[in-house]
């Protein structure tokens, strides 16, 4: 059985009931033709003036990543990701020259059907949007937890009527190119025939969900977008432990630390520092008091009795090694846990960070992946940064960013450029 949240920009006030997928997703198609005829700058309109909705009202403010949401939505942002990615919007609106005789068109695939994770409750938001921009139309199996969310912070669309050279344009046609569902993320059937429609499919997960859902039938057409498993990490230069600015830098880490509750792909695990003239120990009690100070602002985290055993079992292990040490908060608030070992932990989440010691941040390099997403760096010395990004890049990081920016959605995004993705490239040639 499909629990469908939104269909034909109706926000569903009773979950409505559906055995078969097709109806959503006939619905859905008949509505290609009315997006792909909104000129993309009516969508960036539409779209800024949603951003605006969203900040002006408190309660769309307290959800966690909607700063941030609404600054990302803005016009002036949203130009620069679609030149950046297209490099002219108005190629998604009609065939343009790029040589003598030869134009290009970038046009929408069609039906992009997104298998979302749980771990960020907005970051259906992100996906969405970038894929109406494109004038595709969508649907979202949303985990049952973060749904009620994502509804409520689409429904300000409903209400949005622009005026773009002339004419009028609502934001209902997003909500109607656009359906929310969900049903059981283990329901092959249902997955199968999602699958089977999809022209792309945008697949959000752990490595048990991407292998299975990865592997369902496709059409030889369909092009998939994947977002498995990640894994993130800081490094504290010595330039950056030395300064005078230190207290801030701190600040802005425990603010990556403590954003979604370090469930997220690019949320840091583990922080290295360079050896400076501040021990380790010195360093874990600053971050401990600048953790404490930040904590005020936001209300104590929810643990669940198995996260909080392993915190608890790992608490235990370090204290009882002498080679290890950790400084906590108050219950399960927070712990540093404190060694030299190099080496990549378990994330524990919940406000948990491994604090280690190295000679040199190019250490870490031995460590790196394609599975690492993001390091935040620190450090007063640009030159560094840039040997360091060079380094690591090359054994396969997607993103280097300063700390305190850690889980800022940006483009590119896991290596890729989102919405190149989500068009088809025709070419017209008069010759």
């Amino acid at each position: 059985m499909i629990s469908c949240f939104m269909l034909g920009n109706v926000l569903f006030q009773k979950v409505k009931k559906f055995e078969d997928l097709n109806i959503i997703i006939n619905e859905l198609k008949k509505n290609r033709e009315k997006i792909y005829s909104y000129p993309t700058g009516a969508i960036v309109e539409i779209i800024h003036e949603y951003s605006k909705i969203l900040s002006n009202d408190r309660k769309f403010l307290n959800y966690e990543g909607v700063p941030f949401l609404v600054l990302w939505l803005k016009k002036i942002n949203i130009e620069k990701i679609l030149r950046l990615n297209l490099g002219k919007q108005e190629y998604l609106d009609d065939f343009k020259q790029i040589e003598d005789n030869k134009y290009i068109k970038a046009l929408p695939r069609g039906l992009v059907c997104h298998f979302m994770a749980g771990n960020v409750p907005t970051l259906p938001i992100f996906y969405l949007i970038q894929a109406l921009l494109c004038k595709n139309v969508n649907l979202i199996r949303i985990p049952i937890e973060n749904i009620n969310i994502v509804v409520e912070l689409l429904k300000p669309l409903k209400n949005i009527t622009i005026n773009f050279e002339g004419k009028f344009y609502s934001g209902l046609v997003l909500l109607e190119s656009t359906s929310l569902i969900n049903f059981p993320s283990k329901d092959i059937e249902l997955n199968t025939q999602m699958s089977l429609a999809a022209d792309v499919r945008v697949i959000c997960g752990g490595d048990e969900a991407v292998n299975t859902l990865s592997v369902l039938p496709k059409k030889t057409t369909c092009k998939d977008i994947i977002f498995g498993p990640k894994y993130s990490f800081a490094v504290f230069e010595k330039s950056a432990m030395e300064s005078s600015n230190f207290s801030q830098i701190l600040d802005d880490f425990v603010n990556d630390i403590i954003s979604f509750d370090q469930k997220a792909c690019s949320s840091p695990q583990v922080l290295f520092i360079e050896k400076s003239n501040l021990s380790i120990k010195q360093v874990a009690s600053k971050l401990s008091k600048s953790i404490d100070k930040i904590l005020k602002r936001y209300p104590k985290n929810k643990i669940d009795e198995a996260t909080a055993a392993k915190i608890i079992n790992k608490r235990g292990e370090y204290l009882l090694s002498l080679e290890k040490d950790i400084i906590c908060g108050i219950g399960l608030e927070y712990t540093i846990f404190i060694d030299n070992k190099i080496n990549l932990e378990e994330p524990l989440q919940c406000r948990t960070i491994y604090l280690k010691e190295i000679e040199d941040i190019l250490d870490v390099c031995k460590l790196i992946t394609p599975r690492i997403q993001t390091i935040g760096i620190a450090s007063e010395d640009n030159n560094r940064i840039m040997d360091f990004a060079n380094k690591v890049s090359l054994k396969g990081v997607d993103r280097i960013v300063k700390v305190g920016f850690m889980n800022l959605y940006d483009s590119p995004w896991d290596g890729m450029l989102f919405m190149s993705e989500l068009v088809k490239w025709t070419t017209l040639n008069l010759n």
